[in-house]
């Protein structure tokens, strides 16, 4: 749940409802004095299934929007995990758990097995670890065997604390704006040669860096009204 703590040893589980609840009822608090404007979500329900892409460090604000609507999202069998798992499904997340170090193929498996069922999953593709804005392979992958397009995400806000990690995790302060930007969907062909894959993958980086752009005109626009 983007700055937790490292756990050395894996919480009970009372200690895990414990802390999942403090840590759900802090970010819920929070964002409900953030002031959310969403532009281009439509684009989440037309058509089959959709991986929603937004970069690591903007992904709390995201955990709060999207609460409550059963998107499917990858979370690490760390003991890390078992927390942000925890206070994930407290918002009302599907959690699929899994790494590109451990249980990466079943969790793919899933994630697949939604997508052709018409489903919504979230991806961080720059994460778990970095780095920054790099691109996981099983982003493309995923779109690649389901038909599905990948929707670009930002969280653009006007006011936020911004940790010294490798993600540039942000947090909204009380009483921000915060713009949800949907940019230029993308569709990756079923076969791609070793090249085109790679260009898939800057492709993926580059919607979404522009989702990123207009978001904050759109933010500049709302400050100025």
């Amino acid at each position: 749940m983007g700055r937790k703590r490292r756990f050395k040893q894996r919480l009970s589980p009372l200690q895990l409802r414990i802390f999942s609840f403090l840590a759900w009822f802090a970010v819920s608090i929070l964002c409900l004095t953030v002031r959310f404007r969403s532009v281009g979500e439509e684009k989440l329900f037309q058509g089959k299934g959709r991986v929603m892409m937004t970069w690591h460090g903007q992904q709390l604000p995201g955990y709060f929007y999207f609460r409550r609507r059963a998107y499917a999202i990858i979370v690490s069998l760390s003991k890390d995990g078992d927390l942000a798992s925890s206070i994930m499904r407290r918002f009302g997340w599907k959690i699929i758990r899994g790494s590109s170090n451990r249980g990466g193929a079943r969790a793919l498996i899933e994630m697949i097995r939604l997508l052709r069922q018409g489903g919504v999953v979230a991806v961080t593709p720059d994460g778990p670890s970095g780095p920054l804005y790099h691109i996981e392979p099983g982003v493309i992958y995923m779109a690649q065997k389901t038909e599905s397009e990948l929707v670009p995400c930002s969280f653009v806000m006007d006011r936020f604390w911004e940790f010294n990690s490798w993600d540039r995790f942000v947090v909204p302060k009380p009483f921000s704006k915060c713009v949800v930007y949907f940019g230029t969907e993308l569709s990756i062909p079923s076969k791609l040669s070793e090249d085109e894959f790679e260009l898939a993958k800057e492709r993926a980086a580059a919607v979404l860096h522009e989702a990123n752009e207009l978001g904050r005109k759109e933010l500049e626009a709302w400050i100025g009204d």
